[in-house]
């Protein structure tokens, strides 16, 4: 699992500096057992988010932007969920970091019941580009699993 989530990162990374023509997140989701939290680390192309923010917010906005974080913040809880005990659980924004035409987006989310059971939505840029696919990787301990989200599939409960 460790091995397949390298190399899809590396693929990414690896992309020439054109536009992509495919659409694709990667997110790591570990469960931290001594802090009770899902560690979230979405990466996505950053020109992606920056179409979808600017779509959604009517404001043209670029990575740069001073305002584009706060956009990112907005935008998160709309399209990444974790529900636990029939609560949608608060997302904790820690912040992103860019890499070539990558960004990473990391965040938290308070979960003292665990994983196992949760329903996760990964809806990210699903609606705004075709054929856009989302997989999570999720680590709970020695245990891996792989989730695919796309459209028509954007609600998955972890079974682990």
């Amino acid at each position: 699992m460790k091995k397949l989530l390298i190399i899809s990162l590396l693929l990414i990374l690896a992309l020439p500096a054109s536009p992509h023509k495919y659409y694709t997140s990667i997110t790591q989701l570990e469960y931290n057992s001594k802090n009770h939290t899902a560690e979230f680390i979405v990466n996505v192309f950053w020109d992606d988010l920056e179409k979808t923010l600017s779509k959604r917010f009517n404001k043209q906005l670029h990575i740069d932007n001073k305002d584009f974080e706060t956009y990112l913040k907005q935008y998160l809880p709309t399209v990444i969920q974790l529900k636990a005990k029939n609560q949608v659980k608060p997302i904790n924004f820690i912040g992103t970091e860019t890499k070539g035409m990558t960004m990473s987006v990391y965040f938290e989310i308070a979960l003292p019941e665990g994983l196992n059971n949760a329903e996760l939505k990964q809806n990210l840029l699903i609606d705004d580009f075709e054929g856009q696919t989302n997989i999570v990787n999720i680590i709970v301990g020695s245990t891996r699993k792989t989730l695919i989200f796309k459209a028509g599939s954007t609600l998955q409960k972890i079974m682990l």
